[in-house]
């Protein structure tokens, strides 16, 4: 656990007021796709990076161009670029572009150090590891969702993110399933499985906690726990739509099967303030 927060910590540029292991800021530019024309040469991967994955996200700025809205126009990314609009990584079209809010608290492209967990991209291979983060620079009153649409598999299927949350107690990251597709606290309000994970009691990058939740804030507490912080602690939620039980893991420690008659969610996501890495929807056991 030192050797990964220490491999982390060798960052790409400082970070500023958000100082904290592991992340930093790729080098921005500004303005948006360039002209009125609309470049949709290929920049995504055609193949999935494993046989078991559904969905991938890295958050790699591939050359700074990626494509964006209904014709999948090259726009460009760069530092604090809301992520709105964007296509997913896999299996990129306008039917899997990223729903975020599109200015104020929201999730914004940045870089890190590399992630240990996560596959290679080839988003990532000339301005190195891409992440996300919802900004803590000025006072945060909202928590920002990030959601693609969904059709479920009929076997078990898993979300899962990795990452840290703002050092606030009341901010917190999770990621989950929802029908809902509000773009502000949607996982909190209406999530029908999440880990939810915030800093500890010192709000100082010691420890973190997690809670699996079932309906939001508003169901049962199936797990939780107080763990040493990483940077990139590791978020997933699952479920076995054939047997009716939700599941889920932090940092590889299984947290249990549970009994969950849930429908097939309509959206798989993550939300609330701090900095994510390595998005996968995948078919699990």
């Amino acid at each position: 656990m030192k050797a990964q927060t220490l491999t982390a910590a060798v960052c790409l540029a400082a970070l500023s007021s958000l100082a904290a292991p592991g992340f930093a800021y790729a080098k921005g530019g500004g303005g948006g796709g360039g002209g009125g024309s609309c470049n949709t040469t290929p920049i995504l991967p055609t193949t999935a990076p494993a046989p078991d994955v559904i969905m991938r996200e890295s958050f790699g700025a591939a050359n700074l161009l990626r494509p964006a809205g209904g014709k999948g126009c090259l726009s460009e990314v760069f530092a604090h670029k809301d992520i709105g609009g964007f296509w997913i990584e896999y299996p990129g079209s306008k039917n899997t572009a990223w729903l975020a809010p599109s200015e104020g608290q929201t999730w914004r492209f940045c870089a890190s150090s590399d992630n240990p967990y996560e596959m290679s991209s080839p988003l990532q291979v000339t301005f190195g590891n891409g992440c996300v983060a919802s900004e803590w620079f000025d006072p945060v009153v909202d928590h920002p969702a990030a959601l693609v649409p969904f059709s479920a598999p009929t076997t078990v299927y898993q979300v899962s993110i990795d990452g840290y949350p703002a050092p606030f107690d009341e901010h917190y990251v999770g990621v989950g399933f929802t029908d809902s597709a509000l773009l502000y606290s949607n996982l909190e309000s209406s999530a029908k499985a999440w880990l939810r994970v915030k800093t500890g009691p010192a709000h100082n990058f010691t420890t973190v906690i997690y809670e699996f939740r079932l309906d939001g804030m508003d169901g049962p507490v199936l797990a939780s726990g107080e763990v040493p912080f990483i940077a990139f602690n590791q978020m997933a939620v699952r479920y076995d739509p054939v047997a009716k039980m939700v599941g889920a893991s932090f940092n590889g420690v299984d947290l249990g099967w549970y009994p969950l008659a849930m429908s097939a969610p309509k959206f798989v996501g993550f939300e609330g303030v701090g900095i994510l890495d390595n998005f996968v929807v995948r078919t699990a056991r």
